[in-house]
């Protein structure tokens, strides 16, 4: 697709559609990493990255190119990465205990809804990481 071009006060739409959309660099991330110099690793910070592509829970009845839209306080990101190089071995993520989880929108467009719920945009904030 060429171009992406459904809008909620002046910024793209979140949908699966627009497959190459992220939320880049949630930064930082801390998690313990080799080499360990106890139980826990070297607390290390890394970035955080989770791809539209993955959107779980999006609309069933409004698409944008044939495809759901996400949705305030519904839709999520099936998984974020980037905390890779830490290991199972030492204490995970500092604030999560994980090193991949799921991603949630926290902020939207606070007028424009698709089957009642605001929709999310790109750039609107985002939480990385969930335990969930």
């Amino acid at each position: 697709m060429a171009a992406f071009k459904i809008y909620a006060n002046g910024m793209s739409i979140a949908g699966k559609a627009s497959g190459a959309g992220m939320s880049a660099a949630a930064f930082p991330d801390v998690c313990g990493s080799p080499p360990k110099p106890e139980k826990i690793g070297i607390p290390v910070p890394y970035p955080n990255t989770a791809k539209i592509k993955d959107l779980e829970n999006g609309s069933t009845s409004v698409f944008m190119y044939g495809e759901p839209v996400a949705l305030r306080d519904k839709s999520r990101i099936a998984t974020s990465t980037g905390n890779e190089p830490a290991t199972e071995a030492f204490k995970k993520g500092v604030k999560t205990n994980v090193i991949k989880g799921k991603a949630y929108f926290t902020s939207w467009s606070p007028n424009v809804f698709v089957e009642g719920y605001n929709v999310p945009r790109h750039l609107d904030l985002m939480t990385h990481n969930h335990k969930s």
